[in-house]
């Protein structure tokens, strides 16, 4: 078995049958609180991020207004920016690679299966992909997404490497997840 298939299986088992899975699927679309899944491989940090709309634009609706578009770019770029939300270990020697962003907003063409689907609850749903050049040297995570969003009051953590698993829960207070 490869060491991706591995870590994939330790993260699935932490948190579902799915290395994507959003606080919605989760059954805990609950607002001031959003998860993030770190997976860590030879090569990667992958970061898994579902949040509620609330906890970043302070709405779960399409933008009706200039301010709500404005925030609603406001919010992208800055999760565009990921390497300056997301800091890990200096040692590790991370660069940021890649960032997906799934949400309602950013694609409207998912507006109306959503409201027939949700309740009217939304989420945003991340993926940032940073290349380290030294794994190994990779053991925290600092995360600056309270001070960006001050809807958010608390973070879900979960952790798998290639040799151990953890979990962690953030707030504004404490921002950095080790393991």
């Amino acid at each position: 078995m490869s060491q991706k298939y591995l870590l994939f299986a330790a993260l699935a088992a932490l948190i579902g049958n799915s290395p994507i899975v959003s606080a919605h699927e989760l059954g805990a679309h609950v607002h001031g609180v959003a998860t993030l899944q770190i997976a860590v491989d030879e090569k990667n940090m992958t970061l898994y991020f579902s949040s509620p709309l609330d906890n970043l634009l302070g709405f779960e609706h399409l933008p009706r207004d200039a301010k709500q578009k404005s925030a609603v770019k406001n919010m992208a770029d800055n999760l565009n920016k990921a390497e300056q939300l997301f800091i890990p270990t200096a040692e590790a020697q991370c660069t940021l690679q890649s960032v997906k962003l799934d949400s309602l907003v950013l694609d409207q063409k998912k507006d109306s299966q959503h409201r027939e689907e949700s309740g009217g609850h939304a989420d945003l749903d991340g993926e940032f992909v940073f290349a380290c050049k030294q794994t190994g040297k990779l053991h925290d995570l600092e995360v600056k997404l309270f001070d960006t969003f001050p809807n958010l009051h608390q973070m879900k953590v979960e952790v798998a490497t290639l040799k151990k698993q953890a979990s962690a829960k953030l707030t504004p207070d404490q921002r950095r997840a080790s393991w």
